[in-house]
Parts: structure tokens; C-alpha cells; sequence
């Protein structure tokens, strides 16, 4: 279970859970795909291409207002 964290977990424990976790992804050699396919579904738990799910909410927002942008300005 170090990938998602069991109920009731503590935080101290998901603080470590997680550390592990993103060490593995750091190494995987599909992280970034592994990410795409949790940013594109609503994956709301574990860890998936090196992001918790507060991290994965943050970059999905990121990735919205990114394209929002790129489009008006395509516009324009």
C-alpha cells in the first residue's frame, strides 16, 4: 500500500508513505504518462506520476488556466 494510503491513515505516516512513493515515480520511466492518465480521469486518490491528490488538483487547475490562455491568445 505505499502507492494509496489506507483509512484512518495519520498524517505522519502518509508524510512517509508518500516520500516513498514519489522516490519510486522520480525513477519510473513513464512518470509523465502515468501523470497524464491521472490528470485526465478523476483519479482522487494515491500517489500517480509523483503527485498526491492536493498536487494533482493544483496541476490540473495549472494545466486549465494554461490552456484557457493559450487560447485566447490563439484568438487574438
Amino acid at each position: 500500500m505505499l502507492f494509496f494510503g489506507p483509512d484512518g491513515e495519520r498524517q505522519p505516516e502518509r508524510d512517509i508513505r508518500e516520500r516513498k512513493a514519489k522516490a519510486i515515480c522520480a525513477q519510473c520511466p513513464v512518470r509523465a504518462e502515468c501523470l497524464d492518465y491521472a490528470l485526465s480521469r478523476p483519479e482522487k486518490y494515491g500517489t500517480w506520476g509523483g503527485l498526491n491528490e492536493d498536487e494533482r488538483a493544483s496541476e490540473r487547475r495549472r494545466r486549465m488556466r494554461r490552456a484557457a490562455s493559450a487560447g485566447i491568445s490563439a484568438v487574438a
